[in-house]
């Protein structure tokens, strides 16, 4: 009887996450991510040809290997910060709007749990930008592997949590949704990725924090700090180890709480059919 309940869930499940997919796809900021997404491609192939070359400091002559990995990272983790904005902003009215629109009151007048039409809205909208995302990092990956012999394993980590800080960021904002406008959960992802990657590198290059500040980066998700620790062999450090090298169980563990926040929220909420 158990395994009969939970295979009609997950049939419930994909079903309502390709129409949620579907849904993603047919609004009009798809067409903006793709214009994005290509010129962000042609401004990466640009970039990754500016490290050629030979480069003097005080005299001294600067290893051009060190250069195009400190370009490799800096070029990598903006673009994945970028996947992450993108899925908080693409979640933060997908679940929202339908409810506005009533085709979630329809959809769960049938027998489907509302956690399961949470988490088929929240993959309908985080496949849209992990797509986006994904075009964009396996291009600067080959790109930087092609002219200055990046290794392709750092790339992969920082990929690995590019995905779980999608699905952080994204759980969140669409969360939040249930009880903000629009505006103000779009505002609240750009505030979120913002100070939090900025309070990692703040850490990171040395400055002291304190109070909240302090507090987000010892405890908080840490999504800029995790980029920095996939992609440190890029740079010359070595990644902690793990099922995979530079991925952050800290990270994990917030997404997954995240999820679990995004389920209970939508549980509670009251729904007029």
């Amino acid at each position: 009887m158990g395994a009969r309940v939970t295979r009609s869930a997950f049939y419930a499940y994909r079903t309502l996450a390709v129409e949620a997919i579907l849904d993603a796809v047919r609004r009009r900021i798809v067409m903006a991510i793709a214009v994005v997404t290509l010129l962000a491609l042609w401004l990466v192939r640009g970039c990754a040809a500016c490290t050629g070359g030979s480069y003097r400091v005080d005299g001294q002559l600067v290893d051009p290997g060190r250069i195009a990995g400190f370009t490799g990272v800096a070029l990598y983790a903006l673009l994945a910060l970028w996947t992450m904005t993108l899925a908080g902003l693409l979640a933060s009215d997908h679940l929202s709007q339908s409810l506005h629109d009533g085709s979630a009151p329809l959809t769960l007048a049938r027998p489907v749990g509302r956690g399961t039409y949470a988490l088929a809205r929240l993959s309908g909208s985080l496949a849209v930008a992990l797509v986006a995302g994904g075009v964009l990092l396996t291009a600067t990956a080959g790109l930087l592997h092609a002219r200055h012999a990046l290794p392709l394993g750092p790339a992969f980590a920082g990929a690995a949590v590019c995905a779980w800080g999608a699905l952080l960021v994204a759980a969140l904002a669409m969360s939040a949704s249930l009880v903000l406008p629009r505006l103000a959960t779009f505002l609240c992802v750009l505030g979120f990725v913002g100070f939090v990657t900025g309070v990692n590198l703040a850490a990171r290059a040395g400055a002291p924090l304190s109070g909240v500040s302090g507090l987000v980066d010892r405890f908080g998700p840490p999504l800029g700090s995790a980029l920095l620790e996939a992609l440190g062999p890029w740079i010359g450090r070595t990644p902690s180890h793990g099922p995979v090298p530079g991925l952050s169980p800290r990270l994990v563990l917030w997404a997954v709480a995240s999820v679990i926040l995004l389920v209970a929220a939508f549980r509670r909420v009251e729904i007029r059919s």
